[in-house]
């Protein structure tokens, strides 16, 4: 019986003739293979199958003749295997912090370095608290206020573009296709398209539908702090979809086109949904009549 068939024999459990064992005991290549999984037994990663695995090995070199051909085999089996083991302790010992919220929901985070972070609702952020004093860097998803304490480089990095700072309070939104940015302290550097901008307290830039505007901001910080999202010349479709977040209820247009055309300029309460409701319909002459479960607005007949 040939070298690999026998091994594959083993893998399976199956019983072995003493003529059979006597070989396995004998093959330099089946010690080494040995010492292997032996060892391997030792780390429980998830969803790891190294027995398994080296029967698949096994399997897809029994046409390899050559008892130096079945060595180099196993050099690759311990590779994989070491790998696997990395890739164990990458998993488990990965000292990224992530935070999210839910609709409705907003919450507050204090970095290493003592900076501040609300979170607005249906947004993430993630970052790494070993390399912190030395790369403060977040990544985010959705909308947040930051309170930055002055120190190195602060950078936040979103799906369109990235904001940097040394020290200073600003606000990042990014959804879908969007990204809003205002300053309310110091200075802040924006990089979109390859693009940087400096951006002064005061100042807030949009980039939409791949335009890029800058405007004048008047507020100490952002309204959705005291409960108040607030929209400039943004599409309807947009603030429904914040609408949605913040009261955790879905809005139905009935008989009525969300096209990029109706853009809204104002602001909704996040305290009471029939006077938030009512803000956002009445400018564009809407009905709304508000469900167990969700909102539908058509256009006024």
């Amino acid at each position: 019986m040939k070298e690999e068939e026998i091994i594959k024999k083993w893998l399976d459990n199956e019983t072995l003739s003493g003529e059979e064992l006597q070989f396995l005991q004998e093959n330099e290549a089946f010690k080494d293979y040995q010492k292997i999984a032996e060892n391997a037994t030792y780390f429980k990663a998830p969803q790891i199958d190294i027995h398994n695995g080296l029967k698949s090995v096994v399997e897809k070199t029994r046409e390899k003749k050559s008892k130096k051909v079945w060595i180099n085999q196993l050099t690759r089996i311990a590779a994989i295997l070491v790998i696997a083991i990395g890739s164990y302790f990458l998993f488990f010992h990965s000292t990224q912090t992530q935070v999210d919220t839910l609709a409705n929901v907003t919450k507050q985070i204090n970095l290493p370095d003592d900076s501040e972070v609300t979170l607005n609702a249906g947004s993430s952020i993630s970052y790494n608290k070993d390399t912190w004093t030395g790369n403060r860097e977040v990544h985010l998803d959705g909308e947040a206020f930051f309170k930055v304490a002055k120190g190195k480089k602060f950078t936040v990095i979103t799906s369109l573009g990235e904001v940097s700072v040394l020290g200073t309070q600003f606000n990042v939104k990014q959804r879908n296709n969007s990204i809003y940015v205002d300053c309310y302290e110091g200075l802040v550097e924006v990089k979109i398209n390859n693009k940087r901008i400096k951006l002064p307290a005061g100042k807030s830039i949009a980039f939409r539908n791949k335009q890029l505007n800058e405007y004048e901001n008047t507020a100490n910080a952002s309204t959705w702090l005291q409960g108040k999202s607030t929209f400039k010349s943004v599409p309807l479709r947009e603030v429904f979809k914040e609408f949605e977040r913040q009261y955790d209820i879905k809005i139905q247009a009935k008989n009525l086109t969300l096209n990029q055309d109706k853009l809204f300029t104002g602001s909704f309460t996040h305290k009471n949904i029939e006077t938030a409701i009512k803000s956002i319909t009445l400018p564009f002459g809407l009905d709304y009549s508000i469900q167990e479960d969700e909102i539908i607005v058509s256009a006024r007949e």
